[in-house]
């Protein structure tokens, strides 16, 4: 599990760096990870009984689940649709994690004493129970919209045959949501389950050392499922549908004009060299110059392709920037001169 915690953590740290791909929706992955892991770790001092007789463990704040649904649905809206990005208004969906936040921060630093009083006081009786009812109601909502999201572009890209490679990455998305739901069923099961018996019975499951187990293995499966989603995401896009053949420049030519992969905002060296089949130095070698700069001209030329067209006529020049492939909001008006 700390492992997991480990990796599940680091890929997060890494989607917030990442050189590619649209800004927003790496940040709201890495938060997304960031969360799950913590969440796990959380789980993993409740399994080796930290909290157990130990008030000045209690509170800690690392636990922030509330916010796992708003930032899954917000990334799949943000994946899907370039031109997305978060407004105002989108913030009232993280009204309650950040009451979560600032409650576990404002009394996780507090005295054991006080943190006991209110752990068996407010938090067991009432606090706890509230808290698994929001997530497990809050995250079934945020999914199903999610998955609905994703079954709506799906069925959008294959009506106007979208290119392959905009298709299989929607279709990686479905099965990522698809997965995290079913596993996130379990989780569901361990807290309605806790919450049942303590409410009827006045029992504490998680004083039960085989209990907590459901939970770990959930949040585990979990952690691990959307790591390996992140990571084929970003090294290794599917390539069983682009033309086969010997002659790298007749590959590359059909993947900058049949499938237009330059319009791809997380295309770099390594997945080009990955599609094509061939090792990144071959790539660098056949390119002979810097595979960003073969991105920006293709990238400008369409963009300015689409201007003048008329079914592009009430697109800002933002959107238009995000929808051929460029990484931020602002980026195509910065080169829009060129």
């Amino acid at each position: 599990m700390f492992l997991l915690f480990i990796v599940g953590g680091s890929m997060g740290v890494w989607y917030f760096f990442r050189p590619v791909g649209k800004r927003e929706a790496n940040v709201l992955l890495s938060f997304f990870l960031g969360i799950l892991s913590l969440s796990l770790l959380h789980n993993l001092l409740v399994n080796i009984g930290i909290f157990n007789n130990n008030p000045r463990w209690y509170f800690i704040p690392i636990q922030y689940h509330l916010a796992l649904g708003p930032l899954l649905f917000f990334y799949v809206k943000s994946r899907l649709y370039r031109f997305f990005h978060l407004q105002k208004k989108d913030f009232k969906h993280f009204i309650l994690p950040t009451v979560q936040a600032v409650s576990y921060f404002s009394v996780g630093f507090s005295d054991a004493m006080y943190k006991e009083a209110v752990w068996h006081q407010s938090y067991l009786p009432l606090g706890k129970p509230l808290e698994g009812f929001l997530f497990v109601v809050g995250f079934s909502f945020y999914i199903y919209f999610s998955y609905r999201f994703i079954r709506f572009k799906l069925n959008l890209l294959t009506q106007k045959k979208g290119f392959a490679w905009e298709l299989d990455k929607v279709k990686r998305l479905k099965r990522m949501v698809k997965g995290l739901f079913l596993l996130f069923l379990i989780s569901a099961g361990y807290i309605v389950g806790d919450f049942i018996v303590y409410q009827q019975f006045g029992m504490n499951l998680y004083n039960i050392r085989g209990y907590t187990y459901i939970g770990d293995i959930s949040f585990t499966l979990i952690v691990l499922w959307v790591s390996y989603y992140a990571f084929r995401n970003a090294f290794f896009p599917s390539r069983h549908r682009l033309k086969n053949s010997s002659n790298i420049a007749d590959r590359l030519q059909q993947l900058f004009t049949k499938e237009q992969i330059f319009l791809d905002d997380e295309l770099d060296t390594r997945k080009l060299s990955y599609y094509l089949k061939i090792s990144k130095q071959q790539l660098t070698d056949f390119l002979q110059e810097p595979l960003s700069h073969v991105l920006h001209t293709k990238r400008i030329e369409e963009a300015k392709n689409r201007m003048q067209q008329p079914k592009y006529r009430n697109y800002s020049v933002e959107s238009i920037g995000l929808d051929v492939g460029f990484a931020t909001r602002q980026a195509l008006r910065n080169h829009i001169g060129e």
